[in-house]
């Protein structure tokens, strides 16, 4: 019979030590997918809020209202909706603060018709990819500037020259990086020599980026109507009923003369 060190007994002192069966793990793999997910440069702002449009356009049910209340404004103090401006059912003007998946802030209507779904979607999918690719341009732009800046100034030896001309000059890229070095020591009593390693983080001198303000939302209209509960007086016929104590005050005499005058001159 074949002995090897798995089997029961045998000649050899390792025969007697049980065999032990590594179970196989998937963490390297899970954790190389991970990486796989998150390689890349981070999203902008920009670019979540237009994938977190396009999945309430895609799912949402439209009859939901804004729990902002929306925005009454007509367009004037914001733009104009490029998704919809218009409201089919009660006809008020949309601006930009009323998202499409929401219903109107009005009479309620839905915007996620059978039809106007899938024209949304497109619109909203033409928008991320046109978004995503000006920034990987602008980045793209940003090397090629660090590399031609690097040629036109020589880097000291140990600078990490190729590392740090990939970095956008002039926009903070050296912000958050390490810069490590070594100090060598020797001591005069046991004539050893020791090798410190030293790390230090630059200080950020970029101010904190502000936080955007909530726009102003313009409130719906009263439901009462403002208007003169009082009869019309009939000796009065065209007194204002709202202002009653408005006072009709003549111009002087000296003013109709004055731009009589002025109407006579050449």
């Amino acid at each position: 019979m074949h002995r090897t060190p798995w089997t029961s007994s045998g000649s050899l002192t390792s025969d007697r030590i049980p065999a032990r069966h590594l179970p196989t793990s998937t963490t390297p793999a899970k954790q190389q997918s991970k990486g796989k997910g998150q390689s890349g440069p981070p999203k902008s702002k920009t670019v979540l809020a237009l994938e977190n449009r396009l999945h309430n356009v895609e799912y949402a049910s439209g009859k939901e209202k804004d729990p902002k209340g929306g925005c009454f404004c007509l367009a004037r103090d914001h733009g104009l909706s490029t998704y919809v401006p218009l409201c089919c059912s009660c006809g008020l003007v949309l601006c930009e603060l009323n998202l499409p998946h929401y219903a109107c802030p009005h009479c309620g209507e839905s915007f996620l018709g059978n039809t106007r779904r899938p024209a949304l979607v497109a619109q909203i999918q033409k928008e991320l990819s046109a978004q995503i690719a000006k920034e990987q341009e602008d980045r793209e732009r940003a090397i090629e500037e660090a590399r031609k800046a690097e040629g036109a100034f020589p880097m000291l030896p140990g600078a990490g020259g190729a590392q740090g001309a990939r970095r956008p000059a002039g926009k903070g890229a050296a912000v958050g990086s390490q810069s490590s070095h070594k100090v060598l020591s020797l001591n005069s009593t046991t004539k050893k020599v020791t090798v410190s390693s030293y790390t230090s983080t630059p200080v950020s001198s970029r101010p904190p980026s502000p936080i955007p303000e909530e726009p102003r939302r313009v409130p719906p209209p009263p439901r009462e109507i403002n208007y003169v509960k009082e009869p019309p007086d009939p000796e009065h016929p065209w007194k204002n009923m709202q202002f009653p104590d408005l006072q009709y005050i003549p111009p002087p005499k000296d003013h109709g003369r004055q731009r009589h005058r002025r109407a006579r001159e050449p």
